[in-house]
């Protein structure tokens, strides 16, 4: 479920990117994903600008994910860890949602890499995204109190990690 965790939250991020036009986009999430024999329930806030994001997960376990386009910084304080991947490869999912077309129900639908993304929106602002990701979880993202383009500090897009703290790069 971690990699599902980060690879949903990254896709997320970089979507609104695209498709939804923003400086930056701050909500609270509650996220459900789901597989064949368990479902997990998250919930927490983030933001993001178009260049980074941090989703601090505040439930079921505390939880802050850091993205940039080069890296992924994880920090568990319960595991009083963190986790730093460097990434090559960012999947350039802005510019797919960017060609988002909403489909004949007035849902925004946007695919990469055989992934497909349904994006609802309430007004001009996301209020849901859905989709099955490449281990057939099924991931849904409800927001609320999405603020788009409400100014940001952007120290909080910097994780600080505690000296305590081991840390794993991957």
């Amino acid at each position: 479920m971690k990699k599902t965790l980060i690879s949903l939250a990254a896709s997320c991020v970089f979507a609104f990117a695209g498709g939804i036009e923003f400086n930056t986009l701050s909500a609270n999430f509650s996220q459900t994903v789901q597989s064949d024999d368990a479902k997990i329930s998250y919930g927490g806030d983030f933001s993001a600008t178009k260049e980074h994001a941090v989703w601090h997960y505040k439930t079921p376990t505390i939880k802050n994910i850091f993205f940039s386009f080069t890296k992924v910084v994880v920090i568990e304080p319960e595991l009083e860890q963190a986790i730093i991947t460097n990434i090559k490869e960012t999947p350039n999912l802005t510019a797919i949602l960017a060609n988002a077309k909403p489909n004949k129900n007035g849902v925004y639908e946007a695919s990469f890499d055989d992934v497909k993304y349904l994006i609802e929106l309430k007004g001009d602002l996301p209020s849901k995204i859905s989709y099955t990701d490449k281990m057939d979880n099924k991931v849904v993202i409800n927001l609320s109190n999405v603020r788009k383009n409400a100014p940001v500090n952007e120290a909080i897009f910097k994780p600080s990690i505690p000296k305590n703290y081991d840390i794993i790069t991957q």
